[in-house]
């Protein structure tokens, strides 16, 4: 007897569930395009790309401005 109350809200809920199971599966069997952008992101922490090096750079490069500013802070009267 319980069963066949349960029908009606089986039939309402079916159809999002079966598209939310659609998407979910479809979006973890896609595959990537040869050419796709993620594949071209540069990682600070990849050993074959020269973002490690930039990133020091751009520290020492932050920590020179600073040094400057504080030795014209202290030049002023």
């Amino acid at each position: 007897m319980t069963a066949h109350r349960a029908v009606p809200y089986l039939v309402v809920a079916a159809p999002p569930i079966i598209l939310l199971l659609a998407i979910l599966v479809g979006g973890c069997s896609m595959t990537r395009t040869a050419n796709d952008p993620i594949d071209d992101a540069r990682y600070y922490s990849d050993p074959t790309r020269r973002a490690g090096d930039e990133l020091t750079r751009e520290l020492d490069r932050r920590a020179t401005r600073e040094n400057l500013q504080r030795v014209l802070d202290e030049a002023r009267p």
